[in-house]
Parts: C-alpha cells; sequence; structure tokens
C-alpha cells in the first residue's frame, strides 16, 4: 500500500502513530474487515493490533460494523475524524479562558529566557511573528552572523511583509547598512552616528517581550528573550523618544 507524505502527516498530526496509520489506511482503502485479514493487509501483527484496536475505537478511528453474525472492523470516514478533531479544538478554545484565567500573569511576573546559536535566536525572531505586532529595534548590522543574515533576509522577512508586521528600526549607520536593510512598506528605517552612538546588539521590542540580540561573526551568538510589559513600554517610550527626535 503506498502512501503520499503529506498523507502519513496529516493523520500523524491527528495523533495516530506509525502502526495505527497503517491499520487506519488498510481499513480505509478495503472496507469492513475481519481482525486477521486487516492485520495482514496492514502488515501489522495480530497480537500487536489486538493491543491497538480497543484504544483506536474508543478515540473513533475505526468503527465495528456487525454484518451477519460476525464484527468487522472499518475506518470512520476521513471528514468525520476531521469534523470530531474541530469539535475538541472548539472545546479547546472554550476551556482557554479558564486556563488562562489560573495561570500566573506574565504582566505581574517577568520571565526570562535564554537561547543559545543561530538556531536559537530565529525562535526569537519567530516569536515576533507570532505576537504580530509592530515592533521596534536597535541593530548594528555589521555584526550580524552571516547564516543567520541569509536566513533574515530570505526566510523571516518575506514572512513578516505577508504578516504586515511593521518595524521601526535605528540603524548604526555602518557601510553598507543602508543598502542591507533599506526603506520599505513595513520597514522604517533611522540611521544613528556609529561612532558616537555604537550599539553592540540589537533590541527587539513587541507586545509585551525585550529581546537581547547578541551577533557575532566568530563566536556562538545568542538572545535574551524578557516578557514583562514594564520594560517593554520603557524600552519602547525610549526608542520613540530618540525616533522623534532624529526626526526633527
Amino acid at each position: 500500500m503506498n502512501t503520499s507524505p503529506e498523507i502519513h502527516t496529516t493523520l500523524s498530526s491527528l495523533g495516530l502513530s506509525d502502526r495505527e496509520i497503517a491499520i487506519y489506511l488498510a481499513s480505509l482503502e478495503a472496507g469492513p474487515l475481519l481482525q486477521l485479514p486487516l492485520a495482514q493487509k496492514a502488515g501489522v501483527k495480530r497480537t500487536s493490533m489486538r493491543e491497538f484496536l480497543p484504544d483506536m475505537i474508543h478515540r473513533g478511528i475505526l468503527q465495528e460494523v456487525i454484518l451477519g453474525k460476525r464484527k468487522y472492523l472499518a475506518a470512520t470516514d476521513p471528514r468525520q475524524l476531521v469534523e470530531d478533531l474541530q469539535v475538541k479544538a472548539k472545546r479547546a478554545a472554550d476551556a482557554l479562558p479558564l486556563l488562562l484565567a489560573l495561570q500566573t500573569d506574565p504582566k505581574d511576573k517577568p520571565q526570562v529566557r535564554f537561547y543559545g546559536g543561530v538556531e536559537g535566536i530565529k525562535r526569537v525572531y519567530e516569536e515576533t511573528l507570532r505576537v504580530g505586532l509592530p515592533f521596534y529595534s536597535f541593530v548594528n548590522v555589521a555584526a550580524i552572523h552571516p547564516e543567520l543574515e541569509h536566513w533574515l533576509v530570505n526566510t523571516y522577512v518575506p514572512q513578516r511583509h505577508k504578516k504586515n508586521i511593521e518595524n521601526f528600526v535605528l540603524v548604526s549607520d555602518t557601510p553598507g547598512a543602508r543598502e542591507l536593510i533599506p526603506d520599505d512598506p513595513w520597514r522604517h528605517n533611522r540611521f544613528v552616528d556609529s561612532e558616537k552612538f555604537p550599539f553592540k546588539m540589537e533590541v527587539l521590542i513587541f507586545g509585551d517581550f525585550v529581546a537581547f540580540v547578541h551577533f557575532s561573526k566568530f563566536d556562538e551568538p545568542s538572545a535574551t528573550l524578557l516578557q514583562s510589559q514594564s520594560a517593554a513600554v520603557t524600552l519602547r517610550s525610549a526608542h520613540q523618544l530618540v525616533w522623534e527626535l532624529l526626526g526633527k
């Protein structure tokens, strides 16, 4: 039985294990089968399948069908699987306010997370996409790691544009900076004398977050993500003050 990777990935996202996927697809393709023929078609040992069946039936992946005097197993209609998942998602969404009410308010207690390496810094930038609000940054592009620069230009920035997220950037005016990060409809730059006001890291302020990104072309880059409403408000205000002064 040949199945595309997309089908396997989709069923896996619905919570099915590899063997459960094999059993479900075999049943979907063949129609109602007894246990032994189904196990054979799925390429699963009958003894192993017996371990899976109660839970698969309980979760609504398979159904028991009586034909004559015998009990067969049949795959649940894929549309029903998706509908069941939507119902569960709605229940989870309905319960979310109650769960959030139990959670300690992050505005009351600052939280700090540390990220190492290029992949760690990517996670911080991806957080700005998740939050989806305009953000404010101080940046020196001369110090950026080449691998990270490539990812930002070719992957991150296009995703940010799709989400229409604006970025207001105070840029250290180093050679090549104006060419690397030109103004566009979503990025607004104002340049700062790099000798008088050197930026040794990038600072991102978005929502209730402040990220301190330590670029390095030679050493391991890293980032610190602070979740604090008071810190974000204060640094955003400082950024906007400088922004207004440079605009005069």
